[in-house]
């Protein structure tokens, strides 16, 4: 009898719609920078496609949403995780691109801030404003990920990383998590978002 149980609460977890205001953190906050290089936009670029390894709850979710175009109950948490396969392109012209869930795809336009030359504002460029906001890159090495806190349009802090690979050393996650917490973030909020059965 246990183990049926066990089976359906499974398969109900599984079903689950995303809960945004379970996974919300706190409100945006001033960010100060880490003693790390400032982004290389450059090298950023270059690159072009940066996976999403590590990631705030909300910001996953927010990214999935708006990739998805559909309510958030609606899309299951296994999804989110093991099949969205969310990719980010970013382009010598501002432009974004996500791209995720079996060929799709979301076009953002961005713009740096003028007083700070590691953030920049970004929406979608069809205008709605499911997922926008600012982000600050806090922490990087310029080559193997970037982090950064996003201060979203409805003002709720989120934070995401880049990497040019799919998963990154443990070491290094340990330290962007270190930073992360050291922001505010808490660690019952982490995602560690998988590519192994991506096509990729």
């Amino acid at each position: 009898m246990w183990r049926l149980a066990l089976v359906q609460l499974c398969m109900a977890s599984a079903i689950q719609g995303l809960n945004l205001d379970a996974a919300k953190e706190q409100p945006c906050f001033n960010i100060s920078r880490s003693p790390t290089p400032l982004f290389d936009m450059n090298w950023a670029v270059s690159v072009g496609k940066f996976y999403w390894p590590l990631v705030s709850n909300m910001d996953l979710y927010r990214a999935a949403t708006d990739l998805l175009q559909k309510d958030s109950k609606k899309i299951s948490i296994s999804t989110v995780y093991y099949d969205s396969c969310i990719t980010w392109h970013l382009f010598k012209d501002g432009t974004l691109l996500s791209k995720g869930f079996n060929g799709l795809g979301r076009e953002y336009k961005s713009k740096p801030l003028s007083d700070n030359p590691d953030a920049y504002q970004f929406e979608p460029v069809d205008g709605t404003t499911m997922y926008g906001g600012t982000a600050y890159t806090t922490f990087t090495d310029n080559k193997t990920y970037f982090f950064s806190a996003v201060c979203l349009s409805d003002g709720e802090m989120v934070w995401g990383v880049g990497s040019p690979t799919p998963t990154l050393p443990e070491e290094t996650k340990k330290m962007i998590l270190e930073h992360a917490v050291s922001l505010g973030f808490k660690k019952e909020f982490f995602s560690e978002l998988r590519y192994d059965k991506c096509n990729n």
